[in-house]
């Protein structure tokens, strides 16, 4: 996905730590957790296969926010795998974005070729082949080292069949919300049909909550989530 200058939520994401000038780290991407939220809510109708991605990536942030602000909350170890994960996938993305930049200026000052200066001075060296070499155990060599080449693995293709827009989720969950009557999280996303219906409810009712048209309650950590209208 193309906007501006960025192509995907990693490429968004690093966009947003390199221009506070801070390191990549969990401290860091807290602190951009709600410029980043900010992008992806201005996408203009995005793919909902390359949506998908931007709110993984959001939900990610949200829970590295929480625990900056909540220094006490517990996260399960998968969590903070995938959160450790995430910052790999940043210095990896920073390293490749910094060697596309140093090629883009060899290619602006026109150098097409190389020379072998670290071999100047040394001597060629021959080995001919044993002299019962021939055609058919090169032929069979060849097949053995090939054989070693370990075989494409082809992964199972998951495609998202449907979602539902931010706004839209935002714009049902004022409707049921209307009462003030206190609802328990499962309760709304009871009829959601895929994991990225929750995902996106759960955005939702953050910035409903920001917003301030609703109040959150939690009782303890990983425990039902009620929300109830102001």
């Amino acid at each position: 996905m193309r906007q501006e200058k960025f192509e995907g939520p990693l490429e968004l994401l690093l966009d947003l730590i390199e221009k506070e000038k801070i390191p990549i780290s969990e401290i860091s991407l807290a602190k951009v957790a709600e410029e980043y939220l900010a992008e992806v809510k201005s996408l203009a109708m995005p793919d909902p296969e390359e949506l998908a991605g931007f709110l993984v990536i959001a939900v990610q942030l949200l829970l590295i926010k929480s625990r900056s602000l909540l220094p006490g909350l517990l996260v399960p170890v998968e969590e903070e795998q995938s959160i450790a994960e995430l910052e790999e996938r940043l210095r990896l993305l920073q390293i490749l974005r910094e060697a596309a930049r140093k090629i883009q200026n060899i290619e602006r000052q026109g150098r097409r070729s190389y020379g072998r200066d670290g071999y100047s001075g040394v001597t060629t060296v021959f080995y001919p082949p044993p002299e019962m070499t021939s055609p058919g155990i090169l032929a069979r060599a060849f097949a053995d080292v090939v054989a070693l080449i370990p075989k494409p693995e082809k992964l199972a293709e998951e495609k998202i069949k449907r979602i539902i827009s931010l706004e839209e989720r935002i714009t049902h969950l004022r409707h049921i919300l209307q009462d003030a009557v206190e609802r328990g999280f499962s309760h709304i996303t009871r009829d959601a049909k895929e994991k990225m219906e929750i995902v996106v409810s759960f955005l939702a009712i953050l910035e409903l909550a920001k917003d301030r048209f609703v109040d959150l309650r939690q009782e303890e950590p990983f425990s039902e989530i009620f929300v109830r209208k102001t």
